[in-house]
């Protein structure tokens, strides 16, 4: 059963909008969300502005801070799985905002095997690491830019692996409404410089567009987002049944609320009766005496669920 459950993680974020038809990626890890802010709503904040955290989503949302920030986060995943981030980013004149990040997922341990699946009494494990740097800055005409820069580690007992890839985001406030942002990045752009040994594979590239808007009677910030924009499918408008939507509520100058629904997941996961809510999430934010402390709950359905804890702020 566990071999089953990690074989449908594995799976979970690399299913296509095309019919039935898989396509797994070097680095999936990279599709993983472990800012606790962001997982509360479903990662639908492509237009996020205020939070060094969701520089892998859209990096152009750092363009909007000018104090030095830092942001940290841990992930319990599903079964034994862990991972996390942290985060540092600070403004230079005439250059922009500045980040460095570092992301990391460790699998656990792992029984080894030999060629009779006998064990041999030793344990292996399996990690990945990806280390970024940011640069995020206005254009002018209500549009920012972000670009990162990552390298990309992995390893599985004695083996291991390495890629460069690139983020681009762009952020745009309109003009023609009101707190209406439209932001699209295009993220992990790159190659292997050596993927275990084997021929080069193709990193989980990902397009992702979408919109956020502040309501103007209610402290509430809604967001819809359409990701894995440039997987193939047979029909143009199965593209975007990859979304997900969320919002952010401000309860007081304190406290926030966090909501949000990720169809792909649902949409992968509810093949049992146990997994009606797969994809839906929600978290809380608490402000206080500099600082910001998150949490987010994620319902996988009969896969478990996930939490994600992080404090971030300004130095």
């Amino acid at each position: 059963m566990r071999i089953i459950k990690l074989l449908l993680i594995s799976l979970l974020i690399t299913l296509p909008a095309g019919a039935g038809e898989t396509e797994t990626k070097a680095f999936e890890f990279l599709r993983t969300g472990f800012h606790p802010r962001g997982a509360a709503m479903a990662n639908a904040f492509t237009t996020m502005r205020d939070d060094i955290g969701f520089n892998t989503v859209n990096p152009a949302g750092m363009a909007d801070l000018d104090q030095t920030t830092y942001s940290n986060a841990f992930t319990n995943y599903l079964l034994d799985i862990n991972g996390g981030y942290a985060a540092f980013g600070f403004r230079r004149e005439k250059l922009g905002y500045l980040s460095v990040s570092a992301t990391f997922m460790n699998y656990g341990e792992f029984k080894e095997t030999d060629e009779n699946a006998v064990e041999t009494g030793q344990t292996f494990s399996a990690n990945d690491l990806a280390l970024t740097v940011g640069l995020a800055d206005t254009l002018g005409q209500g549009f920012k830019y972000g670009l990162n820069c990552k390298y990309i580690y992995s390893d599985i007992q004695d083996y291991n692996a390495s890629a460069y890839a690139f983020d681009f985001g762009l952020l745009y406030k309109a003009k023609f409404q009101e707190d209406l942002y439209i932001g699209v990045a295009l993220l992990n752009v790159g190659q292997n410089f050596e993927y275990y040994g084997s021929s080069r594979e193709a990193l989980p590239m990902t397009l992702r567009g979408g919109f956020s808007k502040k309501l103007a009677h209610l402290p509430l910030e809604l967001a819809f987002s359409f990701t894995n924009l440039n997987q193939n499918s047979n029909k143009f408008f199965d593209r975007f049944s990859h979304f997900a939507f969320g919002g952010e509520f401000t309860v007081s100058p304190s406290v926030r609320l966090r909501m949000g629904y990720d169809n792909q997941i649902h949409s992968s996961l509810n093949v049992h009766q146990d997994s009606r809510f797969a994809g839906v999430s929600g978290g809380l934010g608490i402000i206080t005496h500099g600082f910001r402390l998150d949490y987010s709950y994620s319902a996988y359905g009969f896969l478990g669920s996930t939490h994600r804890f992080g404090i971030s702020g300004t130095l």
